[in-house]
């Protein structure tokens, strides 16, 4: 037997995993869902997928109609999320820059940041037009149709971002998402290279997204700023002015982190 084992095998509790499966399959459903929905989309037995269920309702994490018997999630599970959300030291202290952000272009403010090879929304501020685009916090969205996503896989090292490209698939959503690989690697290169990355109706047509990021201590870039709208006032003048304010704004969060850090 080695004396000193560099690596460790990770131990971990199986029926844990499938529980949070679980919950992740009852939110991205729009409606209640039954115990054979979840174990077919899951594909766990029934008799497993029921005691999970079972052990998640005791734990108030999700809830049961007594009249369809199918589940939901709690408001237990909503608590948790804000509680967590108030832990997020970003999305907690670079608010107000969002709130700036806002009030400066008009549309809609978001942070995002990356998490399993997919942006995450955190936070944002939503604009006060009538036409509006805005995003369900906690919600996520692929890289590579993203302003937010290709800002920071585009300032992630080579190797990193060569790697994550292997393992994600460049799916079409619109006539302008760029789904070949050698495209967008010059895609993140313009990126990096201006400071500043556009959504051209890529994930959905009618929204437009421009997006910088923000730096740590370490010069890593943690999260990115983002303005979101519809593309009818993404105008090239609208576009020309709001690069700047983004950028600024990016800036202006940065230097604040690393004041506080």
């Amino acid at each position: 037997m080695e004396r000193n084992r560099s690596t460790k095998e990770k131990k971990t509790i199986a029926s844990v995993i499938k529980a949070i499966e679980v919950i992740e399959f009852i939110a991205g459903s729009e409606n209640e869902v039954g115990v054979t929905e979840i174990s077919n989309g899951l594909n766990y037995g029934v008799s497993a997928t029921y005691h999970l269920l079972n052990t998640l309702k005791e734990c108030n994490i999700v809830i049961q109609n007594e009249i369809t018997k199918k589940y939901s999630l709690s408001l237990k599970l909503w608590q948790i999320g804000m509680l967590a959300y108030g832990q997020n030291h970003i999305s907690v202290v670079l608010k107000p820059y969002l709130e700036k952000l806002k009030a400066l272009t008009g549309e809609t403010a978001n942070l995002t940041v990356m998490d399993n090879k997919q942006i995450v929304y955190i936070a944002q501020a939503e604009s006060n037009r009538l036409v509006k685009m805005f995003t369900t916090i906690g919600a996520t969205a692929p890289l590579h149709c993203t302003a937010g996503g290709k800002v920071l896989l585009a300032f992630k090292p080579k190797d990193i971002r060569n790697s994550i490209l292997d393992e994600i698939e460049l799916i079409k959503y619109t006539e302008n998402t760029i789904v070949n690989k050698e495209e967008f690697l010059k895609e993140l290169e313009e990126v990096r290279k201006q400071g500043f990355a556009f959504d051209n109706q890529e994930r959905e047509i009618g929204v437009s997204c421009i997006g910088a990021p923000i730096f740590d201590l370490n010069d890593h870039a943690i999260a990115c700023i983002t303005i979101s709208g519809p593309t009818a006032r993404f105008t090239d003048e609208n576009k020309r002015k709001w690069v700047n304010i983004v950028l600024q704004i990016a800036e202006e969060a940065t230097n604040h982190l690393k004041t506080i850090n």
